[in-house]
């Protein structure tokens, strides 16, 4: 009898135990959507109905929120004909940019940004780079003109496949 009871006492806290897990698994979950949604910008508003920018990334210690406002202080919008040309043809619904900073802590260090362009569900075009020589070694807020620099790239790429003929969202 008294070993009964403890099988059934064993078996009931590993069903605690489960669903405990299950119950904490949901909530760090939608705790996690709730700040991906809160992570997303709207830019370039005056190209058709604007780009959903996603920021990632960390630089050298410091907080987030820093190098979110450097991203968005940095990001070139679509401007010249054959830009604004080639982002009309993506333009609806809005599509989405995700950059990325990584800049290691340490002076010096090497780090990278990247940009990449989605549409309709797919990847459109994208665009990597090493940081300078100056953004290394400085504050998050002199990333802006690598920010400004890739994405500048990465607009001109884009407009090159109307001068080429090419379709702006790959087959």
């Amino acid at each position: 009898m008294n070993v009964t009871i403890k099988r059934e006492q064993a078996n009931s806290a590993i069903q605690i135990a489960r669903y405990g897990v299950i119950i904490l698994s949901l909530v760090c979950m939608s705790s996690r959507l709730a700040q991906a949604d809160d992570a997303t910008d709207d830019i370039c508003k005056t190209a058709g109905q604007g780009i959903r920018l996603h920021i990632d990334g960390t630089y050298g210690g410091y907080p987030f929120s820093v190098l979110r406002e450097a991203v968005l202080g940095g990001v070139a919008c679509p401007s010249g004909a054959l830009q604004v040309q080639a982002f009309e043809t993506i333009a609806a619904p809005p599509p989405h940019m995700r950059i990325n900073v990584k800049r290691p802590l340490g002076q010096g260090r090497q780090g990278t940004i990247s940009a990449m362009l989605y549409a309709q569900g797919r990847f459109v075009i994208g665009e990597r780079m090493s940081l300078s020589s100056f953004s290394r070694t400085q504050s998050p807020s002199s990333v802006k003109a690598d920010i400004n620099l890739v994405t500048t790239n990465l607009w001109n790429d884009l407009a090159a496949r109307v001068t080429h003929n090419k379709p702006i969202i790959p087959q």
